[in-house]
């Protein structure tokens, strides 16, 4: 009898909590449904759809200013699946919630379901959801997908700019800082195998003492991906590029400022200040 009293508690927590979850997960949904609606209202309030792309893009990201900053939000235990948060933002979600929205405003009537649509072409492989792998976790492998799916190009940065070699292991080197492979040992090899394929890619990228606070090659909008030093990463930081009064200064969710913001510094001084940075690559959104 009180084996049977103590499977049907066990049940009765279960499914408690598989309430308590699908009701946080609808409201979450919710919130951010209400604000993708804040956000067409306020695109078409600005006519957004009538600037040019790098103005175009600078005025999605500015609707986000001051939007708090949070780490890590695409890693999480459990199955894959299209995570959204436009209350929150890190770095890359930055970019690719503003990416996705300036492609939302190419599709006429577009709702809720057309942001996920795209987020899901920028962020997966191929476009496809499958497994914790086919996110595309390292910026390089992220520049050549979205390069080939028309979404971005990389921009020339002159004869300065010298080539770039990922040399890419981090994840599969320390699995146990991402919850999905410390969890799920299987993914580790297709890590690996999605690195080594990563460390073939060609990129160029410009050392960050042949940059000029001018940067003439940079224009208002284009992605400013940073390099980085730290063994086994590629990249380090994602944001955009403003053009005030002839110099770039950068647009992007900061983890020291707490929210997203525009740099006090011009790009070439935010680059200077930081010893892991090494310099950039420029992606253009088409």
């Amino acid at each position: 009898m009180l084996n049977a009293h103590h499977s049907e508690m066990k049940r009765l927590c279960f499914f408690l909590l598989l309430f308590y979850s699908c009701s946080c997960l609808y409201a979450q949904e919710k919130a951010d449904s209400i604000i993708f609606r804040t956000f067409l209202d306020y695109a078409a309030r600005e006519k957004i759809v009538e600037k040019e792309t790098g103005e175009r893009v600078i005025s999605i990201a500015r609707f986000f200013l001051n939007t708090p900053y949070i780490a890590s939000t695409l890693e999480a235990d459990g199955l894959e699946s299209l995570r959204v948060n436009l209350k929150a933002l890190d770095c890359t979600t930055f970019v690719e919630t503003v990416l996705a929205l300036h492609n939302v405003l190419k599709v006429s009537d577009p709702d809720y379901g057309t942001y996920k649509q795209i987020l899901t072409l920028i962020r997966y492989r191929n476009g496809v959801i499958r497994e914790y792998p086919s996110r595309l976790h390292y910026m390089t492998d992220w520049l050549s997908e979205n390069q080939s799916k028309g979404l971005i190009c990389l921009v020339d940065m002159g004869c300065a700019s010298v080539p770039f070699k990922p040399e890419v292991n981090f994840m599969s080197a320390h699995p146990d800082f991402y919850a999905a492979l410390k969890n799920n040992p299987e993914f580790v090899g297709e890590m690996a195998d999605h690195e080594k394929r990563i460390n073939g890619l060609s990129l160029k990228y410009l050392p960050k003492d042949q940059l000029t606070p001018e940067a003439s090659f940079i224009h208002t909008g284009d992605i400013i991906a940073i390099t980085s030093a730290v063994k086994g990463l590629d990249f380090s930081h994602l944001g955009f590029a403003l053009r005030e009064n002839g110099v770039v200064y950068l647009i992007h969710a900061s983890s020291s400022g707490k929210k997203v913001l525009v740099s006090d510094q011009c790009l070439k001084e935010y680059l200077s200040e930081i010893r892991n940075n090494t310099g950039i690559v420029v992606a253009r959104p088409l």
